[in-house]
């Protein structure tokens, strides 16, 4: 209906699509065989040119800015929270991540939008820390794969020579001691002409550190972080969320934690206005002392209204993610 509308769902059309099929020239029709001179020599074909190989291609993930406020220290022995990894470690890991979206206009039958599951697998090593503890980090994916998801179109098998067009993606960040990431930048040195639609999916549904507070805590400890964030590259929102320390064993912190998405109405341009946006999600996050990576499963759903004059869409974007690191 709109140009956002379209935009939300160019992602996974563009990953979704199948390949064009290769054009070949009609049979030509059965006649009987004509003897061919002696003489005569059959004209060399020149061979098609190979296809010019693609260059590398990098997209950056802003960072958002995050306040953290500690709204309750927790009872019993206090100790820093932290991500405490230490330069040259190296942790495999495995990333899943999930999307879907539904699309709602009046008169019309909803237009849903599943994505298989996709699986990043690979090796994140801590490359340096500073003085102050923040670490910088790499994710090499040496392997992708797909999971089946009820109703998703297109189907694993469809998506997944796709989703494998970003083996060897890299992602790279900075990660403060509480858990505030710089900009994200992943490239891929081969990619193919699949590769750039995958990797707006990864963008869109990697799942972010959880953020700590900066004062020691016991268990019970409840503080509050607050961002912003941009949909579709197009309006802002802001993403409240409510952790609660729930468990301190030796050298494991569990966590969970409540998000709400709020936003004011926004024009985005040309016409459009975006209106209603709210949302909500979970996260359960288990962090272990010296990892870079916790151990993570979240969803997060965020609900808007897109208008054009007099016509309006109602959509839900629903993303979810699993971050799982290889135990020792």
């Amino acid at each position: 209906m709109s140009r956002l509308s379209l935009l939300l769902f160019v992602a996974v059309t563009a990953c979704g699509a199948p390949a064009k099929p290769i054009q070949t020239a009609p049979l030509p029709e059965d006649k009987p065989a004509t003897p061919t001179p002696v003489a005569d020599k059959p004209k060399e074909e020149t061979p098609p040119e190979p296809p010019k190989p693609i260059g590398p291609v990098e997209a950056t993930l802003p960072a958002s800015k995050v306040t953290v406020k500690l709204v309750a220290p927790g009872k019993g022995k206090r100790a820093p929270l932290r991500y405490t990894s230490k330069a040259g470690d190296k942790q495999q890991v495995e990333v899943a991540m999930d999307f879907a979206a539904k699309q709602t206009e009046a008169g019309k039958p909803p237009a849903d939008q599943v994505v298989p599951t996709m699986i990043l697998a690979g090796e994140a090593e801590t490359k340096s820390i500073d003085k102050d503890g923040n670490a910088t980090y790499a994710l090499t994916v040496s392997s992708t794969d797909v999971r089946e998801v009820a109703g998703s179109k297109p189907s694993a098998q469809e998506f997944k020579p796709v989703f494998s067009s970003i083996t060897g993606l890299v992602i790279s960040s900075s990660l403060n001691t509480n858990g505030a990431a710089g900009d994200v930048a992943m490239r891929i040195e081969k990619p193919t002409d699949m590769s750039a639609g995958a990797l707006v999916l990864v963008g869109m549904t990697l799942p972010q550190f959880p953020v700590l507070p900066a004062e020691p805590v016991g268990v019970g400890a409840k503080w509050q972080a607050t961002s912003t964030a941009k949909v579709a590259g197009k309006f802002d929102v802001t993403q409240t969320t409510d952790y609660e320390l729930v468990a301190h064993q030796g050298s494991t912190w569990t966590i969970k934690s409540k998000t709400k998405v709020t936003g004011a109405d926004q024009d985005v341009g040309d016409g459009t206005k975006v209106s209603g946006i709210k949302g909500s999600g979970t996260t359960d996050v288990t962090l272990a002392d010296g990892a870079l990576y916790p151990s993570s499963k979240g969803t997060l759903e965020t609900q808007f209204t897109v208008s054009e004059g007099a016509a309006s869409v109602q959509f839900a974007l629903k993303i979810g993610g699993a971050v799982t690191p290889a135990k020792k």
